[in-house]
């Protein structure tokens, strides 16, 4: 039977999630109902009630794949689109469908667990490149360049990056895609928490997706991040590399078959209405952000950004004078009922992971108290 390791960042959020008041660990932006897109829109959904709840289409509805099909351009179709049940089971049908033992794959890191560990659990050796502060979190060309071996089957990348915030320009993609070209290597363009890019430094513009730039690259997506809506349980590949996405759909006849018709046609709803669902979460995070920005610089040294954000939802905070951050997010689980996520989980010790995507007010009730769990645990330290 394959290895597995445990995925820290989930088995930590599942076990506090429930119990907590303040939650400045959701990776989503703030969650929406029917009815609230409804006002946003000026359409309300409505579901036949005559619709028979059979399996649907296995790979996803047609309207429901050429919508998503649109996101990325004239180029892209149905047929270039093949829908599962959340990005993490993209991601997972991917390594499944094309990496085993004798396989060398690289990943960013740090970055969601699940990128490196899957791979690894089908068999595949695993080297990970480390993003670095000197280059802005993004990937060194020259450092990935010296990593690719014979074998060397998949490049892994996140844009925007979780758990920092950073983003890899289009420059940069381009740079990665021709690497992959001229050692004949796939793509996998971990896009989650695109379009939301809202943070971007001048002269620096919103990144083309991977699979715009690269027949080999296939880009997950998710309606969970950017579009509020979680609860879908509702993913993506695309990819112009259609025998890729045949031989995947044929993997996952042995496991997930079809997401329920249900969660289909509500996407097709979200997204015909995506504009201005998109403005409001893009305006909800500059908000949230700026709210964050402001506790830093008030926080006296306490709390800094390892990276300041540039898009997606998420940053990783150090916290300063605290290196055991797991025990520290145990105890402000525990005893002040916030959830933010111990950098352990990323292999970043003293830091947390923030998400500034949820309500205005989670951040405005949670930060204070973070800052006062921060200075009682320092003191019961010192105390001790």
């Amino acid at each position: 039977m394959p290895y597995q390791e445990d995925f820290g960042v989930e088995q930590f959020m599942d076990k506090y999630e429930e119990g907590i008041q303040h939650n400045l660990g959701e990776t989503c932006c703030f969650s929406i109902s029917l009815g609230e897109l409804a006002k946003l829109s000026g359409n309300t959904f409505e579901l036949d009630q005559d619709l028979q709840l059979t399996y649907g289409s296995i790979k996803g509805s047609d309207k429901l794949r050429s919508l998503i099909a649109s996101m990325y351009g004239p180029e892209f179709n149905k047929d270039n689109v093949l829908v599962t049940n959340g990005a993490i089971a993209a991601n997972f049908l991917i390594y499944y469908t094309l990496v085993g033992p004798g396989d060398h794959v690289i990943c960013v890191d740090p970055t969601y667990a699940q990128l490196y560990s899957v791979p690894k659990m089908f068999g595949a050796e695993v080297s990970l490149l480390k993003l670095q502060k000197e280059d802005g979190f993004i990937p060194n060309i020259e450092t990935l360049k010296k990593m690719i071996k014979s074998n060397t089957k998949l490049i892994i990348i996140n844009n925007p990056n979780n758990p920092l915030g950073s983003a890899i320009s289009t420059e940069t993609l381009n740079d990665i895609c021709q690497l992959c070209e001229e050692n004949n290597i796939y793509l996998h363009c971990d896009e989650v928490y695109k379009p939301i890019f809202h943070s971007m430094p001048e002269g620096k513009s919103v990144p083309l997706s991977g699979c715009q730039l690269y027949d080999k690259a296939i880009t997950t997506g998710s309606m969970s991040k950017a579009f509020s809506c979680a609860g879908l349980r509702l993913g993506w590949l695309i990819s112009k590399d259609t025998q890729m996405l045949r031989d995947a759909a044929s993997r996952r006849d042995y496991n997930t078959i079809s997401v329920g018709m249900v969660d289909d046609k509500i996407a097709q709803y979200v997204l015909e209405n995506r504009e201005p669902l998109l403005k409001r979460n893009f305006e909800l995070c500059l908000d949230n952000l700026q709210l964050l920005n402001s506790f830093i610089q008030e926080s006296q040294g306490r709390f800094e950004y390892v990276c300041k954000p540039e898009a997606g939802t998420v940053c990783l905070l150090k916290l300063n004078g605290i290196s055991d951050s797991m025990a520290f997010g145990k105890f402000i689980a525990e005893e002040y009922k916030i959830l933010a996520v111990p950098g352990e989980a990323f292999g970043i010790p003293g830091t947390l992971r923030i998400g500034y995507g949820n309500s205005k007010k989670d951040l405005l009730e949670g930060l204070p108290l973070l800052q006062k769990a921060y200075d009682v645990w320092l003191g019961k330290k010192t105390n001790n």
